[in-house]
């Protein structure tokens, strides 16, 4: 593995946990429709990474839990 993959696949890695924890942030926020567009749109990013880090194992990256229970 080169140098670069191996700073690629940390780079990856921190994305995702920010991404995981602002959308745990929003959890926290007032009900609304506001809300549930946000934690959506998140769920969409996370969903999307995961399916296409299914060759390389989306759990290595963070994503080895069921996104669609965790965000609702």
């Amino acid at each position: 593995m080169n140098e670069n993959t191996g700073l690629n696949k940390e780079l990856l890695k921190d994305c995702i946990a920010s991404v995981i924890e602002m959308a745990e942030a929003v959890k926290s926020e007032p009900a609304g429709e506001f809300k549930d567009g946000k934690l959506l749109a998140y769920n969409e990013v996370l969903s999307s990474l995961k399916t296409h880090l299914i060759p390389v194992n989306p759990d290595d990256f963070g994503l080895g839990f069921d996104i669609d229970q965790k965000l609702a």
